[in-house]
């Protein structure tokens, strides 16, 4: 038997692969008046394709019996109460050599139903098999849109499957929810077991920039996503690491209506070749926009694939960044972006774990803390030493404090492999913060968390 299909509220046409002997009759048994039979017997192999017409109720199941086997066919609701808009992941990359895996976590006392759609390249939706790692599922869910309900503090995980044959599927997904869902999806590139993870984007900036570091054999790659129906112009503006601009004038990326497109940023505009700086995509009136950035070298014994995450809505407060590790082969890159129209100060300071300054080695010097003004739209990037001799790595956190609009990340990455990863700086002041784990098979979570003096404890 081949995946469940997952209908949407909208109805749609299905198919069901039927393998049987030659000569070997089958036919349909269980089939409700709401799924339209096409073809409900056969001999040998063969497909019972079916309709399904709009569903103006709740979710509905057909649990079917084919060949003696049982199968089920699920439809969406029209409406659920309270359903609304949570957030977008601006790229999802499923079958050839990569898998996604989308990680929801209800953090309400109720549960809560979650409506996933997937949309495609360059728009329309996405169909994909998907499966679900916590149950023991037969088959996959053929599905471009999904609900399914978490209940109060629980977490679901989806996860892409389908032929690891080519072509790749390429798109990005939307969350909408009935209560406080939240999450973020992991895309796995198969050969040499990198990962990225695509955050979940909740805000609503008339913004956002990406900082790039196409020097050397590294590649900036770029998603950017449209989350309505309308299409859009989205205006680009590429600048330098002095903060001049250097992409074309008045260059626009058009999108269609939930439309979805990823490129190379030297390709797509060469003048950022061999560069470091930032490029700006513009919210265009009425719309929507959400973007995303991986940084990469090409496949091989220190390949990297690491999230860049995009930056909007920078305020004045500075913020901590939870973990930074140097020496024994590791090695921090602080990354800081002038998102202001005027020259600001910054200042960054180290602390090790017990909360006393640490020195850092950094390009040629060693200190607790760094201050430099950085010009409007221009980017500072420091880096650590990173001697394999050290007998340990030297381990800590960061603050930033800033009279401007200055936001950022860091990158800690360990040379001998080339593993990467990325720690967003953190400006929110929140009660609590929510870490999903996964410590199944070989997989492991550590966690860490910084005391700020103006803020309380932050976790990654």
């Amino acid at each position: 038997m081949a995946t469940t299909p997952a209908i949407s509220a909208a109805g749609g046409n299905g198919a069901i692969a039927v393998t049987a002997s030659v000569g070997c009759t089958w036919s349909a048994g269980g089939v409700p008046s709401w799924v339209v039979s096409v073809t409900g017997s056969g001999t040998g192999s063969g497909t019972f394709s079916f309709q399904v017409p709009p569903n103006a109720g709740t979710a509905r199941v057909a649990n079917l019996v084919i060949g003696g086997v049982a199968f089920a066919i699920e439809q969406a609701a029209f409406a659920i109460p309270g359903l609304g808009f949570i957030g977008s992941m601006p790229h999802i990359a499923a079958e050839e050599n990569w898998t996604t895996t989308f990680t929801l976590v209800n953090k309400g006392a109720f549960s809560a139903t979650a409506r996933l759609s997937l949309f495609g390249d360059p728009t329309g939706a996405l169909t994909l098999p998907l499966t679900f790692p916590q149950t023991a599922a037969a088959a996959p869910i053929l599905a471009a849109s999904l609900d399914r309900t978490v209940a109060a503090n629980a977490s679901l995980v989806i996860t892409t499957a389908g032929p690891l044959t080519p072509p790749v599927q390429v798109g990005s997904a939307q969350l909408a929810a009935s209560g406080a869902v939240d999450g973020f999806a992991i895309f796995h590139l198969i050969p040499g077991a990198q990962e990225a993870v695509v955050p979940m984007e909740t805000r609503y900036a008339s913004s956002y920039l990406l900082a790039f570091d196409n020097t050397g054999v590294l590649v900036l790659g770029v998603a950017v996503e449209t989350v309505s129906s309308q299409a859009a112009s989205v205006p680009v503006v590429i600048r330098d690491e002095s903060g001049t601009v250097i992409g074309p004038p008045a260059a626009t990326l058009f999108l269609a209506g939930n439309g979805h497109y990823s490129f190379g940023l030297a390709t797509q505009y060469p003048v950022t070749a061999g560069k470091r700086g930032t490029i700006e995509f513009d919210t265009p009136a009425g719309g929507r926009i959400s973007v995303l950035g991986t940084r990469t070298t090409p496949l091989g014994t220190t390949h990297t694939l690491t999230t860049i995450p995009a930056l909007a809505n920078v305020g004045t407060g500075g913020g901590s960044i939870a973990h930074i590790a140097t020496g024994n082969g590791w090695q921090t890159t602080f990354v800081l972006v002038n998102t202001g129209t005027s020259a600001a100060q910054a200042n960054l300071s180290f602390f090790a774990d017990n909360g006393t300054p640490l020195s850092l080695p950094l390009d040629s010097t060693t200190a607790p803390s760094i201050n430099q003004v950085i010009a409007a739209g221009a980017s500072l990037i420091v880096q650590s030493a990173a001697p394999l001799s050290d007998p340990a790595p030297t381990i800590g956190s960061a603050q930033l404090t800033t009279n401007g609009n200055v936001g950022g990340f860091v990158i800690f990455r360990y040379n001998p492999n080339g593993q990467e990863a990325v720690v967003p700086l953190e400006s929110r002041n929140a009660n609590a913060y929510v870490l999903a784990f996964d410590n199944t098979g070989q997989t492991a979570t550590v966690s860490r968390s910084t005391a700020c003096p103006r803020k309380p404890s932050i976790s990654l």
